[in-house]
């Protein structure tokens, strides 16, 4: 009985508090609306509100993603809130027993999670909740629950704010009804003047005498309120001489809208008796003879001179008391304001070290509030403990030792709540100046730095570690490679650097994504730690590579380590929706115990025999040992894949143009040309396309070098003045430009930009290329085909199956191999090859060009044959391709 009776008591207080606020059922509010939108951006959800329960409902006071403005109290999750103190936090109701068959559930607005925070009135009752809801299950993080906290403390203050207007206006009406009080003092005084009238004339000289030294205005007044006599501090106070306001009304003195109410109160002192003021002292505003309005206090009393009625006022300016007030006033509300609303705690303790202040942040920090703190001894409320030393820390000797200056808190510092929880804390301590000799006390300012040093740690945790695999990041790596250099250096310690690059990791991303990229690389990462020992420093260099630095370890162990790290990655079996994908790596080694070699060329090194691991066919180790062929190998590739690089940066590639000769007429100008490439050095000489084709080849360059000479052969030839003549230039495709799918759309905006006449080019491909991609060279031919070029097939007759496909290529011009052409004149057996070659061609319609033609014997054997076209040394040279004029060879 007596609980229930307790929770009744409890409601009608809630209920009361509630009415106190006078909230319920008001117009919405700009401050509460910016609350539930914030709390709604805070919590990443499409609901929030800020509601108050009732006796049986709950209204929103605010509300954000909802069409209704109340609900029933039996089915509202908020009236559950405010049973407790700390927030109610609901990840799915569904899952919850006490909300699953929720009407507010089952049904519109369909809510799943709910997170409602108690909004605790100043005696610590739950008025209702600052709530953020959703449609799907979830959960609010910690820094989310904490932001909700302080919304809710804010909606809170606001209440209290509106609260505490309303307790004002009361108060302020209680004021002037007890107005009537004071006059019984003022009647007192009053009485003693009675009692002294006897003595009035004897004394009249000597008071008007005083009247006139003394600073304060003295007027006397009939009861029509005209002035009789003024003193002369009149003049100081209203700027006004006496003479120039006796005889005139008070309302001369009086600005004029106090007036009217001076008039009315008279008049009903004088009918009543009744005064309704403290004629003692009272503050008000007279008005200057300048027009601006100056601040008294006015003490008045009534005397009866020959039994007539006055009135004395003793006017005082209080001006510089009034601003004086109004300063001290404001700073006094500032130093509270920032003391409040300051992120820091401070705590401020008397001259016997005990409590006598805690600002909001200290109580939230301490988990005492204010009342409960004061006159505590500060070691029971600021438990300060230094963690590194697990000793309670001395703010009195701290303080004194720094003599008045503030002392810092130890950077291990602790502060221990009321609840039994640490977290690190930073600040420092003062001591306050003594007050008559005796101590004064000390203020400590402290801050919650938990979190800014768990980011500190997170943050230098990221600066060494891949966030992907948890791995040594690139930098870290580098960094201990520097270090175990220097060692091997200083005391001749072995380490070994194994370089690892996955195979055909790029397969894995492109056919079943990077999600699953990612999760093989995490998987393999603890593989890889699981394979190596607690020694050595295993790293994510970037992309698939992975660098392992193994710490005092031989070649021969070391060389045992990477493979078994190799047979770990080949026998993983990685699974991903349920298919299994293979993974191999490829491994390169390098072993140092000295200063033989840098920083950069171990990586450089370490990274070639990877590569040369790869080349060699993969899922292998290559160690790196001086003198290495094939290193020196990939090494020279790897230069000329810089010159490559320079030359289409500096533009440096070159254009030479070979004519191709019509046989049936061999004297006639040629109006056929095949484009040649060169590459200029960094010396300015030219280097042969077979020098640096190989290596662009295989490092996947020619697409970029193709597309090169593309465009500065359109440039050119729409430059060009042909004398009218129809030319036709010849431009060769690498292997690797079948498969851009890019290109034709390449080579069409090339024709738009310089307005050149497609039929006027004609691509050429390799037999051998368009055999390795059928598919893609047929796709290719009749792509560019419809923009109007022509295709010759380069190199017949060196393949295989050179008849069998030539049917399905959809060329113009078929090229005989030149190394047939050679020895035509000599060699039957070429003869033969040439002439079947040519009568195929013609038979699918195709013109046929003999290469390499050399002498008069071999265009001979040629006319003979019906070949179409021929080129080669016996007939032209190339020459640079820009130097060729109309009407010249």
């Amino acid at each position: 009985m007596e609980d229930n009776a307790s929770s009744v008591t409890e409601e009608e207080s809630r209920l009361a508090a509630l009415v106190r606020y006078d909230v319920v059922d008001t117009a919405p509010e700009v401050e509460f609306d910016e609350i539930v939108r914030l709390a709604a951006v805070i919590c990443a959800t499409p609901i929030a509100t800020i509601t108050l329960v009732d006796e049986d409902r709950q209204w929103f006071k605010a509300k954000l993603g909802l069409d209704i403005d109340e609900t029933p109290r039996n089915v509202a999750f908020c009236a559950h809130t405010i049973l407790g103190r700390d927030p109610l936090i609901v990840p799915d109701a569904k899952l919850d027993p006490l909300f699953a068959d929720n009407e507010l559930v089952l049904g519109p607005p369909h809510l799943r999670f709910y997170a409602g925070f108690p909004l605790l009135s100043r005696d610590g009752l739950a008025v209702g909740t600052l709530t953020v809801m959703d449609r799907v299950p979830r959960t609010l993080t910690a820094e989310q629950r904490f932001a909700m906290g302080v919304l809710a403390h804010q909606v809170v203050t606001r209440l209290e704010l509106r609260a505490n207007l309303a307790e004002l206006q009361h108060a302020r009406r209680e004021l002037l009804a007890a107005t009537g009080a004071l006059e019984d003092r003022v009647q007192a005084r009053t009485r003693m003047l009675e009692k002294a009238s006897e003595a009035q004339a004897q004394a009249e000289s000597l008071y008007r005498s005083l009247w006139e030294t003394t600073t304060d205005a003295v007027l006397i007044l009939d009861v029509d309120s005209v002035i009789r006599y003024a003193n002369s501090s009149t003049e100081r106070i209203f700027g006004h001489a006496p003479s120039d306001v006796v005889g005139q009304p008070l309302s001369k003195l009086q600005p004029p809208a106090l007036r009217r109410a001076h008039d009315h109160g008279l008049k009903r002192y004088l009918d009543t008796g009744v005064k309704r003021i403290d004629w003692r002292a009272t503050e008000a505003v007279g008005l200057h003879a300048a027009g601006h309005e100056v601040a008294i206090e006015i003490a008045f009393s009534e005397v009866v001179l020959q039994k007539q009625c006055y009135f004395v006022g003793f006017i005082r300016d209080i001006t510089q008391r009034k601003q004086a007030e109004a300063a001290l006033k404001a700073e006094k509300e500032r130093a509270q304001a920032t003391l409040r609303s300051i992120g820091d705690g401070v705590v401020a303790t008397d001259g016997a070290g005990r409590i006598a202040y805690l600002n909001p942040m200290a109580e939230r920090l301490t988990g005492f509030d204010h009342v409960a703190a004061l006159g505590r001894p500060h070691a029971e409320v600021l438990r300060l403990l230094d963690e590194g030393a697990g000793l309670p820390i001395d703010i009195d000797a701290l303080a004194n030792a720094r003599e008045g200056m503030p002392a810092m808190l130890p950077g291990t510092a602790m502060l221990q709540r009321r609840t039994g929880e640490r977290f690190s804390v930073e600040g420092s301590v003062a001591g306050l100046p003594p007050r008559n000799g005796q101590p004064a006390g000390k203020v400590v300012a402290f801050r919650d730095v938990s979190l800014a040093r768990e980011l500190t740690a997170r943050i230098s945790h990221q600066a060494s570690h891949d966030s992907l695999t948890g791995l040594m990041n690139r930098a870290e790596f580098d960094r201990r490679l520097r270090v175990a250099l220097d060692q091997a250096a200083e005391h001749q310690q072995h380490y070994s650097l194994l370089y690892l690059d996955l195979d055909q990791f790029k397969v894995v991303n492109d056919t079943c994504g990077h999600v699953a990229g990612d999760e093989l690389l995490k998987q393999l990462a603890t593989l890889l730690s699981l394979s190596t020992r607690g020694s050595d420093t295993i790293a994510r260099l970037g992309g698939d590579e992975f660098g392992v630095l193994l710490d005092n370890c031989e070649a021969g162990p070391a060389l045992h380590i990477a493979e078994k790290l190799r047979v770990a990655v080949s026998d993983f079996a990685f699974v991903w929706d349920g298919n299994v994908i293979p993974t191999t790596v490829s491994i390169g080694h390098v072993h140092f115990c000295d200063h033989a070699l840098t920083l950069a060329e171990i990586l450089s090194k370490a990274d070639e025999a990877c590569y040369v691991a790869k080349d060699e066919g993969r899922n292998r180790i290559h160690s790196y040992r001086p003198g290495d062929v094939a290193l020196a190998r990939r090494h020279g590739e790897m230069e000329w894949v810089q010159l490559i690089h320079r030359a289409l940066e500096h533009d440096r590639f070159v254009l030479h143009a070979q004519p191709i000769f019509s046989v049936p007429e061999p004297d006639r100008q040629p109006t056929h040309f095949e484009i040649l490439l060169r590459m200029q050095d960094d010396a300015g000489g030219l280097v042969p396309p077979m020098a640096f084709i190989p290596a662009a080849e295989r490092y996947n360059l020619m697409p970029t070098i193709d597309r090169w000479v593309i465009r500065n052969v359109f440039a050119r030839i729409a430059k060009r003045d042909t004398g009218g003549a129809c030319e036709c230039h010849t431009i060769n495709l690498s292997a690797t430009s079948l498969a851009d799918a890019a290109l034709p759309a390449f080579i069409a905006e090339q024709f738009a930009l310089t307005g050149i006449d497609p039929a006027g080019i004609c691509f050429e491909i390799t037999e051998t290329a368009a055999i390795a991609n059928l598919a893609g060279a047929v796709k290719l031919i009749d792509e560019v085909k419809r923009l109007g070029c022509r295709f010759a097939l380069d190199d017949f007759g060196s393949g295989m199956s050179s008849f069998t496909y030539l049917k399905h290529l959809p060329v113009d011009y078929l090229k005989i191999d030149g190394s047939f052409v050679r020895e035509i004149a000599s060699d039957p057996v070429d003869r033969a090859m040439v002439k079947s070659i040519n009568e195929i061609g013609h038979l699918l319609g195709l013109c046929t060009v003999a290469e390499h033609v050399e002498d008069a014997g071999i265009l001979e054997e040629l006319r003979r044959l019906g070949v179409d076209y021929v080129q080669g040394y016996g007939l032209a040279r190339p020459a640079p391709f820009e130097a060729r004029r109309a009407g010249e060879p």
